[in-house]
């Protein structure tokens, strides 16, 4: 991917309007970052008025990171920021009913959901990912000679890049076996933690339920190297089954259209 550009992708923005930028939307889940899926979450939680666009596989924010944030002319990056400097400009309420316990919690399970079991599905992915360059991946983004040379090239990069990355953190050093271990334990730890509430901290989202949303839908909604990791969450975790369905009904009614039509934006948007 090339870097990031001082210039806007949205030159003519609109007043209060949040261009949400991401990846294009792939076949089997609507986002095949797990970041942009719980930024967009997020922004339905709050009902905030949106538009997503595409960075067209090519581009990223100023700090070189994706997704990021175009509105009234400024941008920003990185997801937990964006979602904090959104609270404080438009006075949400979203997070407010936490007492200072349960903010500290909230912390907890952030760091547990982003810094581990994002690892997780890294260390997957870095096994195989030739399941982006189906159907139930990007390619029907792709014709003739790009979608040649995603298919039998840039699909062995991405998968390289995944290897550096989960080598250099740690966790790609580990066996399969280790992997799925750590990841049956963090997945019991949500489980317990959530119980038999709707969501996290009780019957109305928060932040954290974006967060885990968006790691959670990534090992139900698309293939695993290890089908051990989804066969554990259906089996014996089926609380945080049910929490991802919840929310595709609750907020993203389009779910299923977005996938199968690969649009961006769905018609009540």
């Amino acid at each position: 991917m090339k870097g990031g550009t001082n210039k806007l992708l949205v030159p003519d923005w609109k007043q209060d309007v949040i261009n949400l930028v991401i990846f294009p939307r792939s076949g089997c889940i609507v986002n095949i970052s797990p970041f942009a899926v719980k930024l967009e979450t997020w922004l339905r939680f709050n009902k905030l008025p949106y538009r997503a666009v595409s960075n067209e596989f090519t581009k990223l924010s100023t700090r070189g990171q994706l997704p990021f944030i175009e509105v009234n002319g400024r941008q920003f990056g990185d997801s937990n920021l964006i979602m904090e400097n959104l609270i404080a400009t438009y006075h949400l309420s979203i997070d407010r009913s936490l007492n200072s316990r349960e903010r500290a919690e909230a912390r907890l399970l952030t760091i547990l959901i982003e810094e581990s079991i994002f690892r997780v599905i890294a260390y997957q992915r870095s096994l195989d990912i030739s399941w982006m360059a189906t159907e139930k991946g990007v390619i029907r983004h792709f014709t003739g000679i790009k979608k040649f040379a995603f298919q039998k090239f840039i699909i062995k990069k991405l998968q390289k890049n995944y290897k550096n990355t989960v080598h250099i953190q740690g966790i790609g050093r580990k066996t399969v076996q280790e992997v799925e271990d750590m990841a049956k334990q963090d997945l019991s730890i949500l489980s317990f933690y959530l119980g038999d509430k709707p969501y996290f901290f009780g019957t109305k989202p928060t932040s954290v339920d974006a967060t885990a949303f968006g790691q959670l839908v990534t090992i139900t909604d698309t293939p695993l190297a290890n089908p051990g990791i989804k066969s554990f969450m259906e089996h014996s975790t089926p609380n945080l089954v049910e929490f991802v369905h919840r929310i595709k009904q609750t907020f993203w009614p389009d779910w299923e259209s977005l996938c199968s039509t690969l649009a961006l934006n769905g018609p009540e948007l």
